[in-house]
């Protein structure tokens, strides 16, 4: 990412910040070694470019002056040093990373910001929490609307993420048919993101004559592809910082009413939450028009997101309701604006019957939506 930007990012957060009397900022993110598990790691790409991969760090920005970074891992410490913009960093295992966040405010801070407080561990909590920072103001909404609109630059990163989620899905026909067992196929398609310049690529590959839920991990996916198989392939990746995702269903030689019956519901959903996503559409709309109505043996997880330094980012995210939390949510006045990108990926798993999933990155234009991923979307015969 430019200096430039990242400059003029922190210039207006001190802006804001000096406006509201607030003396220091205080950011925490996860690096992105917990993938999917964290959003906070999109605070520190935001602002610094900045990932400690296994680690965890704190930005301390005062309103006014320079930048500190404070690292959890001396090897990130060493990197940071190295290849970061920021001078000054610190290294702090456990509750001496508070240690060091307490040691960078300014003397005397009495109206101290906080941004991704829920993913602090207890270990540095507590440090913070025992000199006050149970009375730091919570930030994260102001980060979090700032993060939902991208800018040129993030925008040609997401598009090129797309592109290689397009390319994952080009290999997985060929991949299904070299005899090989799923969890090396899944392998070989990541090892093609991190060839790419991927820092992450997790996948999710489910082939079965009836496929029952997103299979992740070696132990679960130790069998063969065999004609006749339903397939689903859901890739998550982050290319410098920015993330990519895409689903794709098909069937190996030849599908099944059942499966072309589940695949048309599956389409009709995301036909409609492509079509109801423009400037100004509420977003909790198009969340729900991804959700079908409730029936014994169906499961769905959550039919989209908000995609960005995060693979859920902040906001918008939690205007597409978790179907198996409650069905749909109510109305929100969030209203989508031009910049905001967006997964779409509604789904249904039927259970002895089948399932379908098709996913897509959605960018919001002046003139609508955009998909970012292109493959066909169609049922694939693989």
């Amino acid at each position: 990412m430019p200096r430039a930007v990242l400059e003029a990012r922190l210039a207006s957060l001190q802006a804001w910040m000096v406006e509201r009397g607030l003396q220091a900022l205080v950011v925490f993110g996860h690096g992105s070694a917990l993938a999917m598990a964290t959003r906070s790691h999109g605070n520190l790409r935001y602002l610094l470019d900045w990932d400690a991969e296994y680690a965890q760090s704190v930005l301390v920005l005062p309103a006014q002056g320079v930048p500190s970074l404070a690292v959890g891992n001396v090897f990130s410490v060493m990197r940071a040093r190295e290849e970061a913009w920021i001078s000054d960093v610190r290294f702090g295992k456990g509750p001496g990373l508070a240690k060091e966040v307490l040691a960078l405010l300014p003397s005397g801070a009495s109206r101290v910001g906080i941004v991704g407080r829920e993913e602090i561990p207890m270990a540095v909590w507590d440090e913070l929490a025992n000199a006050g920072a149970s009375g730091w103001i919570d930030c994260s909404p102001e980060l979090a609307r700032r993060r939902a609109t991208k800018d040129a630059v993030e925008v040609a990163y997401h598009r090129e993420a797309g592109r290689i989620c397009d390319e994952i899905f080009e290999r997985l026909g060929p991949a299904l048919h070299t005899g090989k067992a799923v969890f090396q196929i899944q392998a070989e398609l990541e090892h093609h993101a991190r060839s790419r310049g991927c820092e992450l690529c997790k996948t999710w590959l489910t082939v079965a004559p009836v496929p029952d839920r997103c299979r992740y991990s070696r132990d679960e996916n130790y069998n063969v592809p065999r004609e006749g198989d339903q397939v689903l392939l859901g890739i998550m990746l982050i290319l410098h910082g920015h993330w990519g995702h895409a689903i794709r269903t098909g069937a190996i030689g030849r599908s099944t009413p059942d499966a072309e019956r589940i695949f048309s519901r599956v389409a009709a959903m995301h036909a409609a939450m492509f079509d109801s996503l423009r400037p100004n559409a509420e977003i909790s709309a198009v969340g729900n028009a991804g959700v079908a109505p409730a029936e014994e043996g169906v499961f769905q997880f959550r039919s989209g997101h908000a995609l960005g330094h995060s693979y859920e980012d902040p906001a918008g995210t939690s205007d597409f309701p978790q179907p198996y939390e409650g069905g749909r949510v109510a109305g929100k006045p969030a209203l989508a604006q031009a910049g905001m990108l967006f997964e779409l990926h509604p789904n249904l798993f039927i259970e002895n019957v089948g399932a379908a999933s098709i996913g897509d990155m959605v960018l919001v234009t002046e003139q609508g939506a955009e998909y970012l991923t292109t493959f066909p979307r169609h049922l694939l015969i693989l």
